[in-house]
């Protein structure tokens, strides 16, 4: 299950950045994605830790920022279209223009 987990977590398209590092890409997505959760860096290195990977806090810590300056901003939600600022009219309120009785 773990590792169906961490194969999951790794993008390939990402590997550049993972350069010279002793800890398996794996390992080290599924480090950032826990961070990416609201895990502190001690709790994940605990975490890494009851896993058998012995990292330190300050190493997850650089995998997390070395994988923010990789990857661009996500994209933000554009409005397909705008409110108008216009009153309504009488006809619009009303359905079909006819005067309320």
């Amino acid at each position: 299950m773990l590792a169906d987990l961490l194969s999951k977590s790794f993008a390939a398209d990402l590997e550049e950045c993972w350069e010279r590092e002793r800890t398996a890409t794996p390992v080290r997505a599924f480090a950032v994605r826990l961070h990416a959760t609201g895990c502190s860096l001690r709790e994940i290195a605990s975490i890494l830790a009851d896993l058998g990977v012995e990292r330190s806090h300050q190493a997850i810590f650089q995998w997390v920022h070395r994988l923010a300056d990789s990857v661009s901003d996500p994209p933000t939600a554009k409005p397909k279209r705008s409110r108008s600022t216009k009153p309504l009219s009488k006809s619009t309120v009303n359905g079909l223009g006819d005067t309320p009785q």
